[in-house]
């Protein structure tokens, strides 16, 4: 067994020295697991801010679709090609602000 500073024993049981003690092994393990989990979650972070980006675009598309769809049946039931043409593209430029 050795004596180190304060008279603290330095060996583990086994009779293998430390070098710096069981609890501080342990807090320098315990960081690297922490600072590893902070990089996995902020990888998944970044994954479902993409996801959730690409959701929105693919929502704004099927709006404007939509406006653009529903405005030619209106124009086209209002004023006949010409109609269909001017509604459709009013409904696709204003089809996510309505929708």
């Amino acid at each position: 067994m050795q004596v180190g500073t304060y008279g603290l024993n330095t060996t583990k049981p086994g009779g293998t020295p430390s070098f710096g003690g069981g609890l501080a092994a342990t807090a320098v393990q315990q960081q690297q697991e922490a600072t590893s989990m902070l990089g996995t979650v902020a990888s998944q972070e970044a994954e479902r801010e993409m996801a959730n980006k690409a959701a929105h675009q693919q929502a704004e598309a099927g709006q404007a679709q939509l406006g653009a769809t529903a405005g030619a049946m209106a124009g086209m039931a209002v004023a006949g090609p010409w109609g269909a043409l001017a509604g459709g593209l009013l409904g696709g430029l204003l089809g996510d602000d309505i929708f």
